[in-house]
């Protein structure tokens, strides 16, 4: 790993709200071996939906906006920072680039924690299988799981599922709106910036951008999915999208669905002004990639293809 000097790093929150909880009844809890018989008061003031944020600088800054990773459902930050099989993932990439970075861990995800207190979210937390995951990532088919046999040149570091696995977390279905508007106080918080988001961290993205044009300069959508509704009500004039695409989606009926989705998508996006490309990376020889491109084999040049394209873009 090429070692990097940073100019400074940090960490914040955005977003979220208050919740004040009053009539409950006092508890004896406790909290560790040391510390039992502890009365614990549940009501009070409380915050929750923030979305948790660790920013990086680099010493050599190349580019003036600052980059935000945005994640995919079921994921967190940690997506962007070290590949399963322990190379050094798209942070450290885009930092050796000359971008300032910020990571979310978005409502309810990672290290933004989730919300406790009873009434707040609808519903049952869900989270994704290892056998969910071999397929909805394409990284086999669903038969193969048990064999651990990937498609043929498949990237995917196979012998790391483990590690995805355990990288996989809780999500809240209902949660959806909580995270828009967190992001959208992180774009506020922070100014004019670049966003590059994952799967519906790619969705969540695109619709910022189209929203507020005003503070996304570019955006980029690594097989985005989402509520695409809103885009074309806001003019575009200027602002540039880059949608990327891996292989094996001719081997998915939910993904050549998804696949027609984005590709309408950029389609809406020229039709309200502004410029919007797709990067098949298999056109660009880089070969085999899975959902998980950022985790792939090779991913680093992924990685340095849209760090090409953001040197035009964002300006």
């Amino acid at each position: 790993m090429k070692p990097l000097a940073l100019a400074g790093m940090g960490s914040y929150t955005v977003g979220g709200r208050p919740v004040v909880v009053d009539g409950r009844e006092r508890q004896t809890v406790s909290l560790s071996a040391g510390l039992a018989g502890i009365e614990h008061d549940p009501n009070g003031r409380y915050w929750v939906e923030q979305a948790y944020v660790q920013y990086f600088v680099p010493h050599a800054r190349r580019f003036e906006l600052p980059l935000v990773l945005i994640h995919g459902g079921g994921l967190t930050g940690s997506s962007w920072e070290t590949t399963p099989d322990g190379r050094p993932g798209w942070l450290h990439a885009f930092l050796a680039a000359g971008f300032e970075v910020h990571v979310v861990d978005n409502a309810e995800r990672g290290r933004a924690g989730f919300c406790a207190l009873p009434g707040q979210w609808a519903g049952e937390p869900i989270v994704r299988s290892e056998e969910e995951s071999w397929s909805l990532y394409r990284i086999g088919d669903a038969a193969d799981y048990g064999r651990r046999m990937p498609f043929a040149g498949q990237r995917f570091p196979v012998a790391f599922l483990d590690e995805l696995t355990r990288r996989t977390v809780p999500r809240w279905l209902g949660t959806v709106d909580a995270q828009r508007r967190a992001l959208t106080a992180l774009i506020e918080r922070i100014g004019p910036c670049v966003l590059l988001g994952h799967s519906q961290g790619g969705g969540f993205a695109l619709e910022l951008a189209a929203r507020r044009p005003d503070l996304v300069q570019c955006v980029v959508a690594l097989e985005p999915h989402g509520d695409f509704a809103s885009i074309g009500a806001t003019p575009l004039d200027g602002r540039r999208a880059l949608a990327v695409f891996g292989d094996f989606i001719e081997r998915s009926a939910l993904w050549r669905n998804l696949l027609g989705n984005a590709q309408a998508v950029l389609h809406a996006w020229r039709g309200a002004g502004g410029t919007a490309d797709a990067l098949w990376l298999r056109d660009e020889g880089l070969v085999g990639h899975s959902h998980m491109m950022m985790m792939d084999a090779g991913s680093e040049l992924i990685a340095e293809r849209i760090a090409g394209w953001l040197a035009g873009a964002a300006r």
